[in-house]
C-alpha cells in the first residue's frame, strides 16, 4: 500500500514540474519576461521592414532625436520618396532612388532617445509617399518601427 502512495506523490510531482515548464515557455513567449518579448518583437519588426515594398527599411536606428534609415528601392521602376512620416513628425523630401538602389536618410524631431530616460523607441504611424513614372502613392506601414536607442 505504501508504494502506491509514493508512486502517486512522485507522479503528482513530475505533472506538476511538466505544467510548470509550459508555463513558463508561453508566459516568454507572450512577452512576459522582458528580455525575451524585446527581442522577439525587434526581430519581428526586422523582418517585416526588411520585406516590403517598394520601399524596405533594410536598417534603422535612433540617436537622439534623429532616426537612421537604409531605405531600398524593392522595385526595377526608379521612384521618388516625397515624404517620410514616423509618428506625429514628416519630414519632405525628394530623393531618388533607381531600382535596386539603397539610401540612407535622416529623418529628425522625434522624441528624445538614451540610455538614461528613454531607451527603446516604438513608432506605430509609419508612412512613405513616393512618384514613380506611373503613379503617386503612400505605403503604410502595419507594424511598428521598433529598437534600442543608440548612444
Amino acid at each position: 500500500m505504501a508504494s502506491y502512495r509514493a508512486q502517486g506523490s512522485s507522479e503528482y510531482l513530475v505533472l506538476l514540474a511538466v505544467v510548470l515548464i509550459v508555463s513558463l515557455v508561453a508566459i516568454a513567449l507572450l512577452g512576459g519576461f522582458s528580455g525575451f518579448g524585446q527581442d522577439a518583437r525587434n526581430t519581428e519588426t526586422k523582418q517585416y521592414w526588411s520585406g516590403t515594398r517598394p520601399f524596405a527599411i533594410t536598417g534603422f536606428n535612433q540617436k537622439g532625436d534623429t532616426m537612421f534609415l537604409f531605405l531600398k528601392n524593392q522595385e526595377v521602376d526608379r521612384l521618388t520618396l516625397t515624404n517620410i512620416t514616423i509618428g506625429n513628425v514628416s519630414n519632405v523630401t525628394s530623393i531618388i532612388f533607381n531600382g535596386g538602389q539603397s539610401k540612407g536618410i535622416e529623418v529628425h524631431g522625434l522624441r528624445a532617445c538614451d540610455a538614461v530616460s528613454y531607451d527603446s523607441y516604438e513608432y506605430a504611424n509609419v508612412s512613405l509617399s513616393y512618384d514613380s513614372p506611373y503613379l503617386s502613392n503612400r505605403f503604410i506601414g502595419t507594424k511598428p518601427l521598433i529598437g534600442i536607442c543608440t548612444p
